[in-house]
């Protein structure tokens, strides 16, 4: 690792302990989101970020085309579990069977079909009396196995989600986030390089991304890394406000929902069928190949953890002081770098108001300034809970 990412790990673990300090955040859930981390204006990009299965780190860059989505990999192990043994419903139903699953993932069938058994079974009988009216008195059986299946009714709750085209919801809205901060109360906190603690210990991860980027850009250059050195040895001193600040728990959509928006989409995630995934390593459960317990939740699995919480702040101020001493020329370097955004907030001057500033005392220190008036809610982190914790 090079001086300069050195610094900048150093730096962060800072900023993340100044952080959930300040903001009486939990480490042991919170993940510090890094980056351009304005909101969108739409309740898909909340489930973008909900959907994406956080890296074992305190801070995370955000990829929205990361191949780790919990919906995807939920997918995948649900279709690779083994369904009841009772087969009772599909000997009763013949060649209907195929024609009973396809009605179930059609926009035809009730959105609350899955809700009880007393619904299943009603739905059913509709449906038999007008395509398969020999095979009504399947009805007992459907409940006794089909209905008590949950890994088929897993399987079917998501395909009518994929054939509805409409995506995978969380039970979260832009709505409800945008309600939740107008209410939130303010919060600030300062931070002192020269005296934060950068230990992890206490934390859910105890580790933190480097990369390479620096104080002033993302852009690996050995001037910037020299700029960034110079800065972060001297020492910085951060006083962060925000206007508001907000912490929404969120889960996958498992139920049909009252929401204007919600009532929307189809429910895809089913607990029961999640948890029996989880709770037995066998192949009793799980089906011969991959994926399998160990490459979804073992040590090297890829559902060791899921987002299910975003902390949101609005109105935001930070200023950023530096003792060292910048040349003149190193003055002219910092300005043009700040109009692409600094260390944390990797943002430039917006449209919505954001602004990024830098300025220069006489003998040459620097304070540098990012502003977004309330209005523009930017993502701070994520919380992050352990896949037997979900489940639980």
């Amino acid at each position: 690792m090079s001086e300069v990412q050195k610094a900048m790990q150093t730096l962060t673990q800072q900023w993340y302990n100044a952080v959930v300090t300040g903001l009486s955040l939990d480490p042991k859930n919170f993940q510090l989101y890094q980056g351009t981390a304005t909101t969108g204006s739409t309740s898909e990009w909340i489930w973008n970020i909900l959907d994406a299965i956080p890296p074992a780190s305190i801070n995370n860059f955000y990829n929205p085309n990361q191949s780790n989505n919990f919906s995807q990999d939920y997918q995948a192990v649900i279709a690779h579990l083994k369904p009841d043994s009772d087969n009772s419903f599909q000997d009763c139903m013949g060649d209907y069977y195929t024609d009973w699953l396809t009605y179930l993932q059609s926009d035809k069938a009730p959105d609350d079909i899955f809700e009880d058994a007393t619904k299943m079974s009603n739905a059913f009988k509709k449906w038999a009396l007008v395509n398969a009216p020999d095979q009504v008195n399947c009805a007992a059986s459907l409940i006794a196995t089909f209905f008590n299946d949950i890994v088929t009714i897993a399987n079917t709750m998501f395909a009518n989600a994929q054939a509805s085209g409409k995506g995978y919801a969380y039970n979260t809205t832009i709505a409800q986030l945008k309600n939740s901060l107008q209410q939130a109360p303010a919060k600030s906190f300062t931070m002192d390089s020269k005296t934060a603690k950068s230990t992890l210990d206490h934390t859910w991860a105890k580790a933190s991304v480097t990369g390479g980027w620096g104080f002033f850009s993302f852009s690996a250059s050995s001037t910037y890394d020299k700029l960034t050195t110079t800065a972060t040895n001297a020492g910085l001193e951060i006083d962060a406000k925000f206007s508001h600040v907000t912490t929404l728990a969120s889960g996958p959509l498992a139920k049909v929902s009252t929401d204007p928006i919600l009532s929307k989409y189809t429910p895809w995630y089913n607990s029961a069928a999640f948890s029996r995934a989880y709770g037995t390593k066998d192949n009793t459960v799980w089906k011969n190949g991959s994926p399998n317990w160990d490459s979804t939740f073992g040590p090297s699995g890829n559902m060791q953890r899921v987002t299910d919480g975003l902390v949101v702040v609005d109105g935001i101020d930070i200023t950023i002081t530096s003792s060292a001493s910048f040349s003149k020329d190193d003055q002219r370097t910092i300005t043009a770098a700040a109009s692409g955004g600094y260390w944390p907030f990797f943002s430039a001057s917006a449209s919505g108001g954001n602004t990024t500033k830098v300025t220069f005392s006489d003998s040459g220190e620097m304070t540098a300034t990012y502003t977004s008036p309330a209005g523009n809610p930017q993502l701070l982190g994520v919380l992050v809970t352990e896949t037997s914790d979900f489940i639980g």
